[in-house]
């Protein structure tokens, strides 16, 4: 397995990692709340995948097994001193692996380097594997926002760790 920063040339690899766990996961699943075959459509473009990789304060992260992006993580900067999580996504099918673990990882050591104090990541209220699975690694539970997602109200649990 290996884990590391994505470049673009890992663009057309995301764009196939995000239809396939999409087909996994299917609609109303854990993460992806407010999401549509539209909206899934439209992320996973060349072109919208090279601008994600491509933008200021913005680093994505990918577990490839062999020739297959079977993760990836994405770190947003939000100001000087923190940066959010914007989420870690596995192939359903590859759960219970370690690639979230190591994609956290990789996302926390990297946040260090680039001198954030903290990070954020928000889930779903009601997603208890991921509000475990971050409070097992460190994180702290915060505050409960709604946000609208792509038309949805989502009650979010805000999660931090001190870095």
């Amino acid at each position: 397995m290996e884990i590391r920063e994505a470049v673009q040339g890992d663009v057309e690899d995301l764009k196939t990692f995000i239809l396939n766990a999409w087909g996994e996961a299917g609609h109303g699943a854990f993460g992806w709340t407010g999401a549509s075959d539209d909206t899934i459509s439209q992320i996973a473009t060349h072109d919208f995948l090279s601008k994600v990789i491509g933008r200021d304060g913005v680093r994505v992260f990918l577990a490839l097994d062999g020739d297959e992006a079977v993760g990836f993580a994405t770190n947003s900067r939000i100001d000087d001193g923190r940066v959010e999580l914007s989420g870690i996504v596995v192939l359903e099918s590859r759960t219970s692996r370690g690639v979230g673990s190591r994609l956290l990882e990789l996302a926390v050591s990297t946040a260090r380097r680039d001198g954030y104090s903290s990070m954020v990541v928000k889930t779903e209220g009601f997603n208890d594997r991921a509000i475990g699975f971050y409070l097992n690694k460190g994180f702290e539970r915060g505050e409960i926002v709604e946000e609208e997602v792509e038309g949805t109200t989502v009650r979010l649990v805000t999660l931090s760790l001190s870095l």
